[in-house]
C-alpha cells in the first residue's frame, strides 16, 4: 500500500523555492471542468517581512508535489493576493492563488460570423481572444452554424456556450485551454487501488444524465479533471473520467486528493 511517509512539496514563486523540508505548510488545490478561474489558498509559517514583500499579486506560483522521488505539478497560476495574520507566536502567510489570470475583462463585441459558419472556427478565433495555450482541442461534433452566429460577450462564457453546442466540455486546467469530451482523450490511465494510494470505500452518486463516485486517494498529481482511472475497489471495477477535486497537502494532516469521477 502507498505509504504516508516521504511526502515533498516544493511552492516555487518569483525566484524562490520553499520546500516542506524547510516550511511549515499546508494547501487546498481545487480544480474543475469549467471556465471560471479556481482560487487555492497556500499557507506557509514564519516567513520572513522581506520574503512576503516579494510576493506580488499576478506574480506566477507552482506547486510540485507528491512521494520523494515522485512528484510532479497540482497548480499552475496566479497570485490574487497575499495576507499574513499572527496565530499565537507564529505569522501564517496566506497566498491566495487563481489557476488562469482573471478572464472577465477579456470581452468581445459583436463579431458576426456568416450563415454556415463551424463551431471549430468560432472556438479558436475566441480561444486566441482568451491567450491562454490551447493543451487539448476536440469536438464531439463540429456544430454548423446555419444561421450564422454573433459573439458579444465575455469570451469565456462565448466558449463555454458553443462547446456545449458541440457536446464538449471546456475548462481551464494548470493555466491551459482544455476543450474536449471528459470521457475522452489522450490521457495516460492512472490505476487507483488500496495498494496505489485509495482510501477508503469509494461513494457512489447519481445525478440526471451521471453517474459516478467520490473517490479519495493519498495525494497524486497525476489526477486532475478529465484524467481516466482505473479505480479498483470492493463494490466497483472499472474506468471512470474524473470531473472535479481538490488536492490537500499538509506536512502532518491531510496529504489526499479527492474527486468526482464519471462512469463511462
Amino acid at each position: 500500500m502507498a505509504n504516508n511517509f516521504g511526502r515533498a512539496v516544493e511552492v516555487m514563486v518569483n525566484h524562490m523555492s520553499f520546500s516542506m523540508d524547510n516550511y511549515n505548510m499546508e494547501g487546498t488545490i481545487p480544480f474543475d471542468n469549467d471556465l471560471l478561474p479556481n482560487e487555492s489558498e497556500i499557507k506557509l509559517w514564519n516567513l520572513s517581512k522581506d520574503t512576503i514583500n516579494r510576493i506580488k499579486r499576478n506574480d506566477t506560483l507552482m506547486i510540485n508535489a507528491g512521494y520523494r522521488g515522485d512528484i510532479g505539478v497540482i497548480l499552475h497560476g496566479f497570485v490574487s493576493k497575499v495576507l499574513t495574520k499572527r496565530e499565537g507566536v507564529d505569522a501564517v502567510t496566506s497566498i491566495y492563488v487563481l489557476d488562469s489570470q482573471d478572464l472577465s475583462k477579456r470581452k468581445v463585441k459583436d463579431i458576426a460570423y456568416a450563415e454556415g459558419t463551424l463551431a471549430s472556427y468560432i472556438l479558436k478565433e475566441m480561444a486566441a481572444q482568451l491567450g491562454l495555450p490551447i493543451a487539448q482541442f476536440e469536438l464531439n461534433q463540429d456544430y454548423r452554424y446555419e444561421e450564422g452566429y454573433t459573439a458579444s460577450s465575455e469570451v469565456t462564457d462565448i466558449i463555454g456556450k458553443v462547446a456545449k453546442d458541440c457536446g464538449t466540455s471546456a475548462f481551464i486546467n494548470k493555466g491551459k485551454l482544455y476543450i474536449r469530451n471528459l470521457r475522452r482523450g489522450a490521457d495516460d490511465v492512472f490505476v487507483l487501488s488500496s495498494e496505489t494510494g485509495l482510501i477508503g470505500s469509494p461513494e457512489p452518486f447519481e445525478e440526471e444524465t451521471f453517474k459516478g463516485y467520490r473517490i479519495k486517494s493519498q495525494l497524486q498529481y497525476r489526477i486532475t479533471t478529465a484524467s481516466v482511472v482505473d479505480l479498483k475497489c470492493k463494490d466497483y471495477e472499472g474506468r471512470v473520467h474524473v470531473r472535479s477535486g481538490t488536492n490537500t497537502f499538509s506536512r502532518t494532516g491531510d496529504f489526499v486528493t479527492d474527486v468526482e469521477a464519471i462512469l463511462p
